[in-house]
């Protein structure tokens, strides 16, 4: 079936496509998003009852030829969420908090793994089981936003990007140190 050039039908899909290719190119985030910015799986590590904090992993893809910045995170399962590090310092591992986020450079990915970048989920409204799937939102500097899943998993299931395993007990210490970054 072919459409007529002048029908009502064959103008009101002209018209629907020219809108729909308009707000793409006018940068909606989500749409925008999905063309420059790619991720694997979020993994969040399962809680044993009373624990109130967890560690969120995953990959970020920078598809763009602009570097961009992870600045936020957002879990309605947490009353807070912001992007952490652990470093080395003089023998003993530290948990920081990144208020300024993490750089994704052009071209790039990095990688948020257990036992260094990653999501720190505090403040927990309940008890995360193995196999839970929840959702995640990540904000970027360029205003693009991604709303994703999150599969609940055991420590021992982890394994982000190169299937790596997780190698971080539930036993850590999730203390937070806001001095010096």
């Amino acid at each position: 079936m072919f459409l007529k050039t002048g029908s009502p039908f064959a103008s009101a899909l002209t018209l629907t496509l020219v809108l729909f290719a308009s707000l793409l190119a006018s940068g909606i985030p989500n749409a925008r998003a999905m063309d420059v910015l790619a991720t694997g799986d979020v993994q969040i590590r399962a809680t044993a009852p009373g624990m109130t904090a967890t560690g969120g992993y995953l990959t970020i893809h920078n598809h763009s030829d602009e570097d961009d910045r992870l600045v936020g995170v957002v879990a309605d399962f947490a009353v807070k969420a912001e992007i952490h590090s652990m470093v080395h310092e003089n023998g003993v591992m530290k948990m920081r908090a990144l208020p300024d986020g993490i750089e994704i450079p052009a071209g790039g990915m990095v990688k948020l793994a257990p036992g260094g970048l990653h999501l720190m989920l505090m403040g927990l409204k309940q008890t995360l089981q193995a196999g839970q799937m929840l959702e995640v939102e990540l904000i970027f500097a360029s205003g693009r936003t991604l709303r994703l899943p999150a599969h609940v998993k055991r420590p021992g299931e982890i394994s982000i990007g190169d299937g790596e395993s997780d190698g971080h007990d539930q036993s850590h210490n999730h203390s937070h140190s806001n001095s010096g970054s």
